[in-house]
């Protein structure tokens, strides 16, 4: 199980520079940003070291998960390790912020996946019916319009270089939550910067827009802006998620101020990050395998499959944090209570054990029991909605384009919590 396999005491002690450098790396967002670095360094760990006890140089230890298996046993423990006391790993430093942010403003986040049951249970279900059910279809003419109205963009720079991130799959994704949400068009920019902010952009490019990389002082105006959503969805609800939300009752009565502005951010943030980098991605993979977009004009149904394999393949989400409140045993190692785990999905989406060819990206592979979307109670609720976007997005797509290439490098945003890209320079002829 590891060099840490039956360890008793202390954690800590006589560790080598490479374990020091290995841990290290796994915490480093420019290292996650390095598909071919980050992937060898998780496959290392799959195979010698599946539970490994990780120090990082100014981080709060953790057990880092690579393995499929114990990931998802994981996910399912919501009783035993819990999201509340740490979700995502943070420097001591940012910590520090964090809690010097939590006595400056009273109103912080305090969003469902921050919570623990019943209360995540009971928060999760103001909105489960609408992201689980018929809503999300019915949405298919609404995201139709807006894929097209991206697509369109695209048409007007046919042989001109532009950049498919910054101007497609950033944007598109952010354009359907909005509408979803009723926030007019013009406060996009605003909530692109709520994204970066939200997530906590650690890439160097992108520090001056989300406020040196973790910055809580938008957390008053961002607060304000959805208490103002909530109380017009009140005076004048309309049918839709954001009269949903600013109409929920919890327990009989209203849903608190702070929840319901917390509400509205994780579904404008979450809703929106993970599916530009998969769009993105995906999108990457179509240029790099051209063949598969013949595959995909050839046959259309296996779109749906396609774009699950696109998901597994980026893997947007690098990891999420659970600490345990009594002693967790995976294998023969004993998570203590008050310790943290780490669980790495991109690891688990690439676990030979159950995906065959995992590095090979395979546009019809069935079963794909893939973890992009987490799994167990945290799983998260806009999958739906993820796979209609990404879904309507490409079949748009193949009507309208004929041809995409490269036109310059690729760079991916440096982050170890949500992945992406920055830059992802596109040529592309329109059909005819």
């Amino acid at each position: 199980m590891g060099s840490m396999s039956g360890i008793e005491g202390p954690r800590s002690g006589g560790r080598s520079d490479a374990d020091q450098a290995l841990d290290n790396a796994l915490v480093d967002p420019a290292v996650h940003a390095d598909e071919a670095r980050i992937h060898q360094i998780f496959a290392r760990l799959r195979a010698h070291d599946p539970v490994r006890w990780t120090e990082p140089e100014g981080y709060r230890p953790f057990w880092s998960l690579t393995r499929h298996a114990d990931i998802m046993a994981a996910s399912r423990a919501n009783d035993v390790l819990v999201n509340s006391r740490r979700l995502n790993l943070m420097s001591r430093a940012q910590e520090a912020e964090a809690k010097a942010a939590s006595g400056k403003y009273s109103r912080m986040y305090r969003t469902i996946a921050h919570m623990d049951n019943p209360e995540h249970r009971t928060y999760r279900g103001v909105t489960r019916d609408w992201f689980m059910g018929r809503a999300v279809n019915a949405l298919d003419e609404q995201v139709s319009a807006i894929a097209n109205h991206f697509i369109d963009r695209m048409a007007a720079r046919e042989g001109e270089v532009f950049d498919f991130a910054k101007e497609i799959a950033n944007l598109y994704p952010l354009r359907v939550i909005m509408s979803i949400l009723g926030v007019p068009a013009a406060d996009e920019p605003f909530m692109l910067r709520l994204t970066q902010e939200f997530f906590g952009a650690q890439d160097p490019d992108l520090k001056n827009d989300a406020a040196e990389g973790r910055s809580f002082d938008a957390l008053p105006e961002i607060f304000d802006y959805f208490t103002r959503l909530a109380a017009e969805c009140r005076e004048t609800p309309r049918d839709d998620l954001a009269t949903v939300i600013a109409r929920a009752r919890i327990d009989g009565t209203p849903m608190g101020d702070l929840e319901t502005a917390s509400y509205y951010s994780v579904v404008a943030t979450a809703g929106h990050d993970t599916t530009a980098a998969s769009t993105a991605g995906g999108m990457l993979v179509l240029m790099q395998q051209p063949e598969m977009l013949d595959r995909l004009r050839s046959d259309p149904d296996m779109l749906p499959r396609m774009v699950e394999e696109m998901i597994r393949w980026v893997s947007p989400v690098k990891h999420f944090l659970r600490t345990a409140v009594q002693d967790y045993q995976i294998g023969d190692i004993t998570v203590r209570k008050g310790e943290s785990i780490a669980m790495f999905y991109p690891s688990a989406n690439r676990d030979g054990d159950v995906f065959p060819d995992p590095f090979r990206f395979l546009p019809d592979r069935a079963p794909n029991r893939h973890l992009g979307f987490g799994f167990g109670g945290h799983m998260c609720l806009g999958i739906l909605l993820a796979r209609l976007e990404m879904t309507v997005f490409f079949r748009e797509f193949i009507k309208r384009v004929d041809r995409i290439e490269l036109a310059g490098d690729v760079r991916r945003i440096h982050a170890n919590l949500v992945g992406g890209f920055k830059q992802m320079p596109v040529v592309c002829r329109i059909r005819n």
